[in-house]
């Protein structure tokens, strides 16, 4: 009997975009491409380029046109960039999450979701948030992951006390200095019975033969656990 290809909608990094993340990600996507079909979208906030310290720098660069490839978005603002505003929201949250509504909407069904780093840290509380839905996300990935803990109105989600139970997948990397290992392994304790996949380098998934055989087993054992996808995922 034929089944379904998985569909998994993909969250990229802070200061990268659908492109570059398809492209950083495409060893791994082609490796399991007989089970999932990976959907990449790009963030709806342009960040300038962080090297730019003045705020006459980061107007001027607004200003540049650049490709797509190469333009820099984030799903919100780094507090670094722009102060966390007074009501406990990062500047550009909630806008990525009504824009996310949007793409499950015109773009879906979407089985599960896959982030990475601040993408990772969007995804995480993006499936907590499908808990509470119709159509929630089936499975997630998290790759250097972290709980954004510095966004204070939604401290209350992630935690150790109210678990997530949607099955999960975590690449960390020990030698990350992006997203430190600590904070990778905070963000596990907020789901139940996470499976994880630790790797010697750094702030990237894994194409290694053995982190892509982690992913193919657990991509192949939510097949099997849900069979053909057929539900419109909403928030």
């Amino acid at each position: 009997m034929s089944v379904s290809k998985l569909r998994i909608l993909c969250l990229h990094g802070y200061t990268q975009n659908g492109i570059l993340f398809s492209k950083k990600t495409s060893v791994v996507r082609k490796s399991v491409e007989d089970l999932a079909d990976f959907v990449y979208v790009t963030a709806p906030h342009h960040i300038a380029d962080p090297s730019y310290t003045t705020a006459t720098e980061r107007e001027a660069a607004e200003k540049e046109e650049i490709s797509e490839e190469h333009a820099m978005h984030g799903w919100w603002f780094a507090p670094g960039y722009k102060p966390v505003q007074p009501d406990g929201y990062f500047v550009g949250y909630k806008e990525s999450v009504q824009y996310i509504k949007g793409v499950l909407k015109q773009q879906g069904p979407f089985d599960g979701i896959l982030g990475f780093s601040q993408g990772g840290a969007f995804a995480a509380l993006l499936t907590e948030m499908m808990e509470n839905e119709q159509t929630p996300f089936k499975f997630s990935i998290i790759v250097a992951g972290f709980k954004p803990t510095m966004q204070v109105a939604t401290n209350w989600m992630l935690t150790k006390e109210k678990k997530v139970k949607t099955p999960s997948l975590h690449f960390i990397g020990d030698l990350d200095t992006f997203v430190l290992p600590d904070k990778m392994n905070a963000l596990l304790e907020a789901f139940e019975k996470p499976k994880i996949f630790r790797h010697t380098g750094g702030h990237y998934l894994p194409s290694s033969p053995a982190s892509r055989k982690e992913l193919k087993a657990f991509l192949t054992n939510i097949l099997e656990q849900n069979g053909t996808t057929n539900s419109h995922t909403r928030l």
